[in-house]
């Protein structure tokens, strides 16, 4: 089996939280699309995926922001129910774009 990375980021957007700061930095959904391979589950198979993660600050780099800690990946992206209409666009937004 080829090694694949977990995830493989196409196109992203940073959608300003109405609510949230961490250090100073305000909180953002990353919302990117991707491709995931889960690697145990479904060693064989790769799936097109959108991918919301919270992050305090607007690094576009997805490696240099995970390095920094500006990307939470140790608890779930809570999506406040004010900033679903802007998730879910952005989500239309880069399967259209990358579809």
């Amino acid at each position: 089996m080829l090694y694949e990375p977990l995830y493989q980021e196409w196109g992203f957007k940073l959608i300003p939280s109405s609510y949230g700061e961490l250090k100073g930095q305000k909180r953002y959904y990353r919302v990117f699309y991707c491709t995931v391979h889960w690697h145990s589950a479904d060693p064989d198979n790769i799936h097109k995926a959108s991918i919301i993660f919270v992050q305090y600050g607007t690094n576009p780099s997805f490696d240099i922001a995970r390095k920094k800690g500006e990307i939470r990946e140790n608890y779930p992206c809570h999506i406040l129910d004010d900033d679903l209409p802007s998730v879910f666009e952005a989500i239309k937004e880069l399967k259209e774009q990358f579809n």
